[in-house]
């Protein structure tokens, strides 16, 4: 039940505007979860179609075809993920896909990503930062972006390009949604789609 309840929210939002790749993204990853392959497929193609650079759903589509037992296909796509994450240093989700190769007994294509970016001048990232999101090891925000638990959760995982895009984000997902932040369901709803968009949801 608690599977089709995510599915039909983010089915909505990908239904409210067909150009916003977090809706399918979500879709996609509540159809894996929920064990509809097909279905997934079909929704993280279509968020890579709209932001070919999404790494995360690089891997979540390797995975919905190799659980939907077609194998040669999750190889291609974990192979073109690898590069993708790898160019754009979203090294997590980069390392995630290596380790799907490995156990498929695929190939791993060789790193071409530079060395990560020494920090900034000032940066005042913690030692071992590392975004969620992105990878990078460096550009945390200066203090929690708002009081408890979530904020301390977004502070020790996401960097701030990352935040200043769920920013945008997030008032699409007002506005597509109707949330009304003033109660507790469309709060709960816009955190869950925060936690989404930043990767925090499996921390």
């Amino acid at each position: 039940m608690a599977d089709e309840r995510r599915i039909q929210q983010f089915r909505q939002m990908a239904e409210a505007d067909p150009e916003n790749e977090l809706g399918h993204f979500s879709l996609g990853k509540a159809y894996l979860e929920a064990g509809r392959f097909t279905e997934a497929i079909a929704s993280l193609e279509r968020a890579l179609a709209l932001n070919p650079r999404m790494s995360k759903a690089y891997q979540l589509l390797a995975e919905a075809y190799h659980e939907a037992g077609e194998g040669n296909r999750a190889i291609d796509v974990a192979t073109r993920g690898v590069a993708a994450a790898d160019k754009q240093g979203d090294r997590m989700p980069r390392d995630a896909m290596v380790e799907l190769l490995q156990s498929w007994g695929a190939p791993v294509p060789a790193f071409v990503a530079a060395a990560p970016p020494a920090a900034a001048e000032g940066d005042t990232s913690a030692p071992g930062f590392r975004c969620a999101r992105c990878g990078r090891p460096s550009g945390q925000l200066p203090k929690p972006p708002f009081k408890g638990a979530l904020g301390e959760k977004v502070f020790a995982h996401t960097c701030s390009i990352c935040w200043r895009e769920w920013i945008g984000m997030g008032t699409k997902v007002i506005n597509e949604l109707g949330l009304q932040l003033a109660s507790k369901a469309g709060q709960d709803a816009y955190d869950q789609y925060m936690g989404e968009f930043l990767q925090l949801d499996q921390l």
